[in-house]
């Protein structure tokens, strides 16, 4: 009975805080994200902070 009350717990995702060059904003990124959330520029691993 007790291991059925037991959550499954998710994997951490693991994010890289990246600098947009085009409008400055700060952000948590996944890996697997391109472009910044807020103007859609190109993201560099070598902007983050």
């Amino acid at each position: 009975m007790e291991e059925a009350k037991q959550k499954k717990r998710k994997k951490p995702v693991k994010k890289i805080t990246i600098r947009c060059r085009k409008c400055f904003m700060v952000d948590s990124y996944t890996p697997n994200e391109k472009k910044c959330r807020h103007c859609g520029a190109e993201l560099y691993l070598i902007d983050a902070i």
